[in-house]
């Protein structure tokens, strides 16, 4: 009996430590991407509960504004934090996942009734854009010289592109089809497309943990490693389709 019991014990403490073990991350309200408001708008936290998932551990999310988000990951009340672009500054505090929890990508929307090709700001002259008041993409597109509808508004132009209005509206991938799946019955939604060139460049977006933390290193190599089985599983992609398309 004692032997039997001393094999139990064993085993038992050779178990992962975070085996049942619930991470807390916070977070703040940033839809598509992170949202306490809207179940259907948390792509980027489904992205990291699935992948903590496949290493047997739950995640809790606490929101917050983004101030007090970042400040509680550094006063250890969290585990880590999240969605943050990088900065050198974070980077001395925080250690960040390996790959981007998701990669933001500012392309062209339209009605797939519309082909829709460019290479050039040229290119673009062709067609009515509807923009937003200062964003990035209105400036950019300004500069060289394309002409540019302003509302204060994406909803705005998504409803102009149904309406015949405009042609075209840059907004970034997954905000695009949020609004879009917001905005009109799945049957509508359906008519809309987007460019695959982009008109600015890719932006990431990472989970951070605290340096700080007692066990922040072995915490963000454990989802690193969950990460890369995640994608190379094809349930990353599924997850990014599924968002798109729901």
């Amino acid at each position: 009996m004692r032997h039997a019991l001393v094999i139990f014990l064993l085993v038992l403490f050779s178990l992962p430590a975070y085996a049942t073990q619930t991470l807390i991350f916070s977070t703040g309200e940033w839809p598509p991407y992170t949202s306490e408001k809207d179940p259907q708008a948390r792509v980027a936290q489904t992205i990291v509960t699935e992948t903590f998932k496949l290493a047997d551990i739950d995640v809790l999310y606490k929101y917050y504004p983004w101030k007090r988000s970042m400040r509680f990951a550094e006063e250890l009340k969290v585990e880590g934090t999240l969605p943050w672009s990088k900065s050198a500054k974070r980077e001395e505090t925080y250690y960040y996942s390996k790959q981007p929890i998701i990669v933001t990508k500012t392309v062209f929307f339209h009605l797939k009734s519309l082909e829709v090709s460019w290479d050039t700001f040229e290119d673009l002259k062709k067609y009515r854009i509807g923009g937003n008041l200062a964003y990035l993409s209105t400036d950019v597109l300004q500069k060289n010289n394309i002409e540019v509808e302003l509302v204060p508004s994406e909803e705005q132009n998504f409803k102009k592109i149904m309406a015949g209005r405009i042609d075209l509206t840059p907004s970034s991938l997954f905000v695009g089809y949020y609004i879009i799946n917001k905005l009109f019955p799945r049957y509508k939604a359906s008519m809309f497309t987007n460019t695959t060139k982009q008109i600015l460049p890719e932006n990431g977006v990472y989970l951070l943990v605290p340096k700080g933390h007692p066990r922040g290193k072995e915490i963000i190599d454990i989802y690193d490693r969950a990460f890369a089985e995640l994608v190379n599983s094809g349930m990353y992609e599924q997850i990014i389709d599924d968002f798109i398309t729901q």
